[in-house]
């Protein structure tokens, strides 16, 4: 049994791996099915709760968000955050940074900054200096697309 388990781990770890390279060349709807079977993997192997399951449910959301599914991934997304928060992930602040995009690109700008505001606080806490760099400047991003849209 545990054999089994290690192998669908190892099969999932590939597919979020793949699913990566799909979105880095903008493959979305292959990518969000590798995704898709990748958190499913984790999630039936692990539990939802796992650290795994949680980055791969907030990597879905953030190709449903690449695909202009907002509304799906804004429900991904939080709940990705929620499982970040409630289990003390090491991730946490990459979760709410992924939530803060889907935000953005809502163009719910007020929460958008919120939420990246605690992630940017959570990756200096971390000594997390490249997450620190790349949230400062979504911020920017953020503060361009609030008077672009004014």
């Amino acid at each position: 049994a545990e054999e089994k388990a290690n192998t669908q781990l190892l099969l999932g770890m590939s597919l979020d791996s793949y699913g990566r390279y799909l979105l880095n060349i903008n493959e979305l709807p292959a990518a969000q099915k590798m995704y898709e079977k990748a958190l499913q993997i984790s999630s039936d192997v692990q539990g939802e709760t796992h650290p795994q399951s949680v980055v791969l449910l907030s990597d879905l959301a953030t190709v449903l968000d690449a695909q202009g599914c907002y509304e799906e991934a804004l429900a991904l997304s939080r709940r990705a955050a929620q499982l970040a928060r409630d289990t003390q992930h090491p991730e946490e602040h990459m979760v709410l940074n992924n939530l803060a995009a889907i935000l953005m690109h809502k163009e719910d700008f007020l929460q958008a900054k919120q939420v990246y505001k605690e992630a940017l606080k959570q990756a200096q806490q971390k000594g997390d200096a490249a997450s620190v760099q790349h949230i400062q400047e979504e911020l920017a991003e953020l503060a361009k697309r609030r008077k672009g849209s004014k």
